[in-house]
């Protein structure tokens, strides 16, 4: 699937069990799930969008969803988003595999954010 720039290209979903919710998904949907590494599943629905499911290293006590928005330049990204009063939560990481690099950050209004970009 090709995602143009400026597009949401991954739904990451914060779960309470790896075990529990991507079979839960999959049953309900057709989902089908992937291993990343440790705490980590990606997943693709029928229509080929992909996102992940998460346990965030740890217990999850108010369970989230984060986009990804991608960008050209996640680098280049960060310093508009905080020039425009966004707050940057993780800096540009690479994911490893060949899936590029990602970043989060803060929206005005407290919503976490994700950029991705294939380098």
């Amino acid at each position: 699937m090709s995602t143009p720039i400026g597009a949401i290209c991954h739904l990451e979903l914060f779960v309470s069990s790896l075990d529990k919710s991507p079979k839960f998904y999959e049953s309900l949907f057709g989902w089908k799930t992937s291993g990343h590494d440790s705490g980590y599943l990606f997943w693709e629905d029928t229509d080929g969008f992909t996102g992940g499911f998460t346990t965030a290293g740890g217990p999850v006590i108010n369970p989230a969803a984060t986009f990804y928005i991608r960008v050209d330049n996640i680098s280049e990204m960060l310093k508009k988003i905080e020039r425009k009063g966004g707050t940057i939560i993780r800096e540009k990481t690479e994911i490893g595999g060949d899936n590029g690099c990602y970043a989060l950050f803060r929206d005005l209004s407290g919503n976490n954010v994700g950029l991705w970009a294939a380098d």
